[in-house]
């Protein structure tokens, strides 16, 4: 699926987002458009790196919490291409202090608007770019992580807003999958392991790279009968809602 692809990322600056720009740019059969955004483009030097070795990928500035900037990008994606294959919702936030005697309202709204409203909205915004007149499959893939699994939370609790910013994210990605069929647009939700990143920490298993590697394994073997509207692991499994 990703060979030829017209992808668009978002949080493409560091961690798991600019390693998916380098990884789908090494690829034997690479995207044919890498739309890469983050919220400022001039300071992302591994990403600019990238994009002049790599012609196919364009960097764009957006702030996924502004949701006034949803239109303006899908305006500057348009003087690009008329049409997106993948669509993959990296950008997130995750709070550090959320036991219950620690969590403040602030962290909940704030973790809700990043984690939930804006990939929400910023996929709406972007339905024309992935309606396709053809007969071939558009993907939306939405970031979320074990921890937004209810039946897997049975020992730590705690993480109150980011636990449920993913738990929405899940329930919207499945949502996503039965109102976009008809239109032939699938949605999945994967989480992408417990990973060396600034959000994860240096205590993290696994790195980048392998995470990143299964991640876009999954997304390239899509199957709507078997994936649409449900949840993976970044090595394909299923994972518990």
């Amino acid at each position: 699926m990703l060979s030829g692809a017209r992808v668009f990322i978002t949080g493409s600056s560091r961690g798991l987002g600019v390693e998916m720009v380098k990884q789908l740019c090494e690829r034997s059969s690479p995207p044919s458009l890498i739309v890469a955004t983050c919220r400022s483009p001039e300071t992302a030097g591994r990403l600019q790196e990238l994009s002049y070795k790599h012609s196919i990928i364009k960097i764009l500035a957006l702030d996924v919490d502004n949701l006034e900037e949803h239109e303006r990008v899908k305006s500057e994606v348009e003087q690009i291409t008329n049409k997106l294959d993948i669509l993959i919702n990296n950008a997130g936030v995750s709070p550090k202090a959320t036991r219950i005697n620690l969590v403040q309202p602030e962290q909940m709204t704030r973790t809700f608007h990043t984690n939930v409203v804006a990939p929400l909205f910023l996929t709406k915004t972007f339905l024309p770019l992935l309606q396709k007149s053809d007969e071939s499959q558009s993907l939306i893939v939405n970031l979320s992580s074990i921890l937004g699994s209810i039946t897997e939370n049975t020992k730590q609790g705690g993480l109150y807003p980011y636990r449920a910013s993913k738990t929405a994210l899940n329930a919207i990605t499945r949502s996503l999958s039965i109102d976009l069929k008809h239109q032939n647009i699938g949605a999945i939700t994967i989480h992408p392991g417990w990973v060396r990143t600034d959000m994860g920490g240096n205590n993290a298993p696994l790195s980048p790279e392998q995470s990143v590697r299964g991640v876009l394994s999954l997304v390239d073997s899509y199957n709507t009968s078997i994936h649409n509207g449900n949840f993976f692991d970044n090595l394909g499994d299923p994972l518990p809602w």
